[in-house]
């Protein structure tokens, strides 16, 4: 089943400059492999911001994931360090979010702009407005993939990036609907409905619906464990 999931899984193209000598390279893809593919979700992005000629620049980037049990990882900051930061921007993704869109700009040396956008439209920009927009693939024209990682190269700035995603479809698989019975739990006619039937459902509903009853991190870490 996992390689069959990982079959839909695809990079986007490598945008920027490559040094292929001078560059350093960072690479999240090892955290969605056969053996791990639903121990980890991307939970946080550190972003190191400088300035040049008067304008912002990405330095590099930290990421950062959250295993089975909650427990947040952080991955070696992707940048030069003996360039100084006048800043730290922070994205953070609650359980229950994931980024759906990645949009860039690139210069002539370096990655000028990176917006991220998650499914709930909580919005992550850094860098500048100048260089050229690139068109990131068919992910940004609906809210249909998941974006897993990314990977890239900096040398004394970020100089390349890239990023992995994977239908929703493909990746929940048949959980999908139980997100959907959360949700629709909100209502309150629909929910005392199901109250009012409890005794006549079979055990399996029972326990179906108390899940869907819990608390979104313990909600996402049921799903979570029910597709390892």
């Amino acid at each position: 089943m996992k390689k069959k999931i990982l079959e839909e899984k695809k990079d986007t193209a490598f945008f920027g400059t490559v040094y292929p000598d001078e560059i350093k390279r960072f690479d999240d893809s090892h955290y969605f492999n056969e053996e791990n593919l639903f121990h980890y979700r991307l939970s946080k992005i550190r972003a190191f911001i400088g300035e040049k000629g008067g304008k912002e620049i990405i330095l590099g980037l930290q990421t950062f994931y959250t295993d089975l049990n909650g427990k947040e990882i952080a991955n070696p900051e992707a940048r030069d360090k003996s360039e100084k930061e006048l800043d730290i921007k922070v994205l953070e993704i609650p359980p229950n979010d994931y980024i759906a869109h990645f949009y860039l700009r690139c210069g002539d040396d370096r990655i000028t702009q990176i917006k991220l956008i998650t499914r709930k439209g909580k919005e992550f920009v850094v860098g500048s407005e100048e260089g050229e927009e690139r068109f990131v693939q068919f992910i940004n024209e609906q809210n249909d993939y998941i974006i897993l990682y990314f990977f890239g190269g900096y040398r004394k700035c970020l100089e390349a990036i890239a990023c992995g995603f994977i239908p929703l479809k493909a990746y929940l698989g048949n959980t999908a609907g139980y997100f959907q019975l959360k949700k629709k739990m909100k209502e309150e006619s629909f929910r005392k409905g199901i109250e009012a039937k409890l005794k006549d459902l079979k055990e399996s509903d029972v326990v179906l619906y108390k899940v869907c009853q819990l608390p979104d991190p313990c909600f996402n870490s049921i799903i979570r464990f029910c597709l390892f």
